[in-house]
């Protein structure tokens, strides 16, 4: 909670490379959205409230359906990291324009 006359916290983009751990966690065999989940540490009724994508449609997603760039771009927002680089860490034939 913001306090009177506090400064917010800059937000900084978590930024995608082979070495980040989701990218070793998928690497191991972890689903990319569970991976991010538990990385950014987002139970699916908060992430639901940051993204407006139904709670009902993340399960949908954590069961490995596909998913669309809008969805991505609101997921990407609510993780603080880029849209391309979240992209980047979905397997391509699951991206639905």
């Amino acid at each position: 909670m913001k306090r009177k006359g506090e400064r917010p916290l800059p937000v900084y983009l978590d930024t995608w490379s082979d070495t980040h751990p989701v990218a070793r966690a998928i690497a191991t065999g972890s689903w990319w959205f569970d991976a991010w989940v538990a990385q950014k540490t987002t139970p699916h009724h908060a992430l639901s409230r940051l993204t407006g994508i139904p709670q009902r449609r993340l399960d949908t997603i954590a069961r490995k359906d596909r998913v669309s760039l809008a969805e991505l771009d609101a997921l990407a927002r609510a993780w603080s990291i880029s849209a391309a680089d979240l992209r980047a860490s979905v397997p391509p034939e699951l991206v639905v324009p």
